[in-house]
């Protein structure tokens, strides 16, 4: 009889180390990552049908964005001398590469920045994002007429 609770032990151990090792637990881990007060380090665009960035961070340094717990986002403009807020949340979705039959978990942060005062309302949405505990990289497609790709640090 002691075999049989032994392995129920080792499958329920098995058990609950697989499931806490899922893109959705993981979520969890870059949320807590994010939150704080971050400030724009590099910022490069480049326009669609080109092959290479050019580099916009002169217009990003001394901005900075805060993510908050329960979803709240807070971003200081140098250059506007003002504060935008909105939400934000972060989701994911996998890639699958037929070749090697394997799938990777890409992360992005949706959300939106409003000034009401100045008629400013944006909606944000940073693709491969990866956040370290002093690093925050992401990429954003489709914004006027190309992507940005954001480099942020504490």
């Amino acid at each position: 009889m002691k075999p049989i609770y032994f392995l129920a032990f080792i499958a329920s151990t098995l058990l609950l180390s697989l499931s806490s090792c899922t893109a959705s637990g993981s979520i969890s881990n870059v949320e807590g990552k994010i939150i704080g007060t971050w400030e724009f380090d590099k910022v490069e665009f480049k326009p669609d049908g080109k092959s290479s960035y050019s580099d916009y961070s002169d217009g990003f340094q001394g901005s900075s964005m805060t993510f908050k717990e329960g979803g709240i986002l807070e971003a200081y403009d140098k250059d506007l001398d003002t504060t935008a807020s909105g939400f934000w949340y972060i989701d994911y979705y996998e890639e699958y590469d037929n070749d090697d039959d394997t799938k990777k978990t890409i992360y992005y942060m949706v959300g939106t920045l409003d000034i009401p005062e100045l008629d400013i309302y944006t909606d944000l949405l940073w693709d491969e994002l990866s956040v370290s505990n002093s690093k925050l990289n992401a990429i954003e497609k489709d914004k006027k007429g190309g992507r940005y790709r954001y480099k942020l640090k504490r």
